[in-house]
């Protein structure tokens, strides 16, 4: 079983109508992206997260039940849904503004208890965010032994401004997990200046078994220590825009490792990074946070 764990977020997005620019309600978060497009690749999981008291919360239900994933975890707050503003750019690349202080997103205070062999997924706003980034952290120390710990860097530049430990919380996640993606962004957020594949080679020192990186159009790579990375081009498509796409993303590489086992996965690359980027790639020729399906990203992969 693939657990994931993390937010659900109304995103409000701008968009032209004849009565002028209004914004357009879609529901995304990035874990509840990946939850999703996990569930629409075809691999069981489930999403522990908490539900707010507002009128979002059983339209984010009805989505992750309407893709595939499972909810016996979750639990209903009394508290708000967590909002925010995309503003898509001319590449379709958005930047966010978020609402979420006493969002019930980040009040998580428990957490199931895994399989030996599960694996446990946290990325996003909510690795950051206390206090359930402290729960979620000392849970993935808990069944790190036991289980395939994965992290998704995505690290929102408002993070590193609200939350001074941000930094170091990405560390000691990057510690906690044997596989850890990240994007271009993620790297220069975090450490401006650096090279990418130089902190690839660092978090490899660190503990994971494996990182990939993201590169937008072109591509993505993996760092497996001892070994000169795996590059893969981006898939040529139409860019409606990129909402959603690194989730899409994660969601394939863990649909990947769940089906070539974390032993394995390593001797695939190039098979697994041509997965993730068609996954991405559907993703950014639909609005919003599309899921891509099975037959969508091999149609891609073929063409």
């Amino acid at each position: 079983m693939i657990i994931v764990v993390g937010e659900n977020v109304v995103d409000l997005i701008p968009a032209a109508t004849s009565d002028g620019d209004m914004l357009r309600v879609t529901l995304g978060g990035g874990p509840a992206n990946t939850a999703v497009a996990v569930a629409r690749l075809g691999t069981d999981v489930t999403y522990p997260c908490r539900f707010g008291a507002d009128a979002f919360a059983e339209r984010f239900r009805a989505r992750l039940v309407a893709g595939g994933v499972d909810l016996s975890s979750a639990r209903t707050s009394d508290a708000p849904s967590t909002m925010a503003i995309a503003s898509p750019d001319a590449a379709g690349a958005a930047r966010y503004d978020f609402w979420l202080d006493g969002a019930a997103d980040f009040g998580i205070d428990a957490l199931p208890e895994p399989a030996v062999g599960d694996i446990l997924h946290v990325g996003s706003v909510a690795a950051y965010w206390p206090p359930g980034a402290d729960v979620i952290e000392a849970w993935l120390a808990r069944y790190h032994e036991t289980c395939t710990v994965t992290f998704d860097v995505n690290l929102r530049p408002f993070v590193l401004a609200r939350q001074p430990d941000a930094l170091d919380r990405l560390e000691r996640l990057v510690r906690l997990a044997h596989v850890v993606k990240a994007s271009d962004d993620d790297i220069a957020a975090a450490y401006p200046g650096a090279m990418p594949a130089s902190v690839a080679r660092s978090w490899l020192g660190a503990g994971p078994e494996l990182v990939v990186l993201t590169h937008a159009e072109r591509g993505a790579s993996a760092h497996v220590a001892g070994r000169e990375p795996v590059t893969v081009p981006a898939p040529d498509v139409i860019v409606a825009d990129t909402i959603g796409a690194g989730d899409a993303a994660m969601g394939a590489l863990l649909v990947r490792l769940a089906a070539e086992g974390r032993g394995a996965l390593p001797n695939r690359l190039d098979e697994t990074l041509r997965y993730v980027c068609a996954a991405a790639a559907v993703t950014c020729t639909r609005p919003g946070a599309y899921a891509p399906d099975p037959a969508e990203v091999a149609a891609l992969l073929r063409a």
